[in-house]
């Protein structure tokens, strides 16, 4: 089967949004490399050949552009189309995918990739498919780490924006009590209670479509979105609907525009910040809810 190559020349900070959007859009799987010359980013998802045409390429940077809105930097954007052969992308798929260690003790791998693992490493294999969220953006590791570190055992989580399930799982493995995972998206709901069976965990979390308080129900001790910054900002005021006294909550995808605005917010809804952790470009917030 032939396929097209959707080659997408954007900031580094653009990258979650961008890749939603191509996951949304049909993409089979969007892949990342650094472009040196000029530090851009370059983004590429692989389409189907006949569902990539000028319509769709046109609805895709409508937008990407429309990001800007949200306070992204999204200029500047050029966008190439190539046609490759379907062995060809899944060769390149495996090349572009390595394991990492984004934490003391997690480990996300491929599952086509060996991994000698040393003693307490937690291992979360991923087939990262057509969601987002492998391991190695800095939103993401920000997340892994904090999540270590705050996590006690036999804690409720819930995962808002869940992607591929790779917070949920992490969370399952450290020895999380129940857990709630969440996403609009439901190709990310469908890819990540795929990523939960494959990590055994499938039995420890359950999967919903929708928004929050849609679907929600109770008060959890710990809660992650690793979400755009203004949907963590329409957010944060629900959140103390879903939290209890002295709560954790871990927040990241915020560039570091918004880290003010946001925080400020926090303390409004009487959240007290206890970490704040930056990964490339990236801030992850961790607050407790106070009463």
């Amino acid at each position: 089967m032939e396929l097209k190559e959707l080659i997408i020349y954007a900031t580094h900070e653009s990258f979650p949004a961008i890749e939603n959007i191509l996951s949304e859009i049909g993409a089979l799987g969007v892949s990342k490399e650094v472009f040196q010359k000029d530090k851009q980013l370059i983004i590429k998802g692989y389409f189907e050949d006949d569902k990539l045409g000028k319509e769709k390429i046109k609805v895709i940077k409508d937008k990407i552009f429309s990001l800007s809105n949200y306070g992204l930097n999204v200029d500047p954007i050029d966008m190439r189309v190539k046609a490759l052969k379907q062995e060809d992308w899944a060769n390149k798929w495996k090349e572009d995918i390595k394991a990492i260690k984004v934490s003391d003790r997690i480990v996300i791998k491929p599952t086509w990739e060996e991994y000698h693992a040393d003693d307490g490493d937690i291992i979360i294999e991923i087939d990262p498919g057509m969601a987002f969220g492998t391991g190695d953006h800095g939103t993401t590791s920000g997340c892994l780490e904090m999540l270590e570190k705050y996590l006690k055992p036999k804690f409720n989580v819930l995962d808002i924006g869940t992607g591929t399930g790779i917070l949920a799982i992490a969370a399952a493995k450290l020895g999380s009590n129940s857990l709630f995972a969440l996403d609009i998206d439901p190709v990310a709901i469908e890819v990540a209670k795929e990523n939960a069976k494959l990590n055994g965990v499938n039995t420890e979390i359950e999967f919903s479509e929708g928004d929050l308080l849609d679907v929600v129900e109770g008060r959890y001790e710990l809660i992650l979105a690793n979400i755009l910054p203004h949907v963590i900002m329409r957010l944060i005021p629900d959140l103390v609907k879903v939290s209890k006294d002295k709560s954790t909550i871990i927040l990241s995808g915020i560039i570091e525009e918004k880290v003010e605005k946001i925080k400020e917010e926090l303390i409004r809804y009487n959240f007290d910040i206890q970490d704040i952790v930056k990964k490339d470009q990236w801030i992850t917030i961790v607050v407790t809810r106070r009463g």
